[in-house]
């Protein structure tokens, strides 16, 4: 397990919101004030944690500075709204923690070592570096979009990286961390709910795709667990593929160590416009079901 320093000055504690207050707010071009934000409930009820690594939607200007593509084609990387699908959970009595900074700025999914050597070249990369995810483009920092088109028009200077994993990636890891130590602390174990959206055609007829790294990032009872109370809601549930889980999944899903990881993906289908980055009229139904899914898990007596 990596360790992740400065969480404690540089993340936003708050109490929670009401649901109403997430669920207008479109993308802004803004500087990024907190790299990460921690929803505590005024009572913690369950060692689950929700987070929701991808729905930034707060863009610097510096970035649309150096990128070549406009907002809205930025905003396709997008999990979009995807916090505002899970602003229920603080008051359910479960702490989330929600990454500001949009996708294609850094990707807190990815691991420090995947540095794209053709965006940063005067970079020492690390040889287990070339991983698929960053021939593709799609490294810590990304070089492409989630559509395949170009971010910058050419290299950016290393130091950029280091600021970039120092000022926001680092951060919401150590929030993380923080809240992952204090529910195994508090209830014996830690459960890291990890919600992620998926693209509908990708998705096909699967609303929900559970990925615990085919079982060695969570429990197996947990699993089960978690899974019954998607199937409860009249979701249709898949696990593992195609997507088994990421470089968060992996870090802190130990159940050797009682921390368990499950990566949740949400068809884009049941809630988002994909065209144009919107809610769509389902919106408001899928994120009650995905309320009555934490709801019930908050039930469950955990140990």
């Amino acid at each position: 397990m990596p360790t992740f320093r400065h969480c404690a000055v540089m993340a936003r504690f708050t109490s929670p919101l009401p649901v109403q207050a997430m669920d207008k707010s479109p993308a802004v071009i803004a500087r990024i004030s907190e790299p990460v934000i921690v929803h505590r409930p005024a009572e913690r009820r369950s060692p689950l944690l929700a987070a929701s690594p991808h729905s930034g939607r707060t863009y610097p200007p510096d970035l649309l500075a150096q990128s070549v593509l406009p907002l809205d084609q930025l905003r396709r990387s997008e999990d979009a709204y995807v916090d505002s699908l899970i602003a229920a959970a603080p008051g359910l009595g479960i702490t989330s923690i929600i990454a500001p900074f949009p996708r294609v700025f850094i990707d807190p999914n990815r691991s420090t070592k995947e540095l794209d050597p053709v965006l940063f070249p005067d970079m020492a990369v690390s040889p287990g570096a070339a991983t698929p995810h960053v021939q593709a483009g799609l490294g810590i920092i990304p070089r492409v979009s989630a559509g395949g088109h170009a971010l910058y028009q050419g290299p950016l200077a290393g130091v950029e990286a280091k600021k970039r994993i120092a000022d926001y990636y680092r951060p919401y890891h150590g929030a993380i961390d923080v809240e992952m130590k204090s529910a195994r602390d508090i209830f014996g174990n830690a459960i890291l709910l990890d919600f992620h959206s998926m693209p509908a055609i990708a998705a096909g007829s699967v609303d929900i795709v559970l990925g615990d790294r085919h079982g060695s990032a969570c429990g197996g009872e947990i699993m089960a667990t978690v899974e019954a109370a998607f199937r409860e809601q009249g979701f249709v549930v898949r696990r593992n593929r195609p997507y088994a889980g990421g470089y968060t999944t992996a870090c802190y899903g130990k159940p050797d160590q009682s921390r368990h990881a499950i990566q949740i993906e949400i068809n884009r289908g049941l809630y988002l416009n994909e065209e144009t980055v919107t809610r769509s009229g389902t919106f408001p139904a899928t994120r009650e079901k995905i309320e009555a899914v934490l709801r019930s898990l908050v039930q469950e007596k955990w140990s």
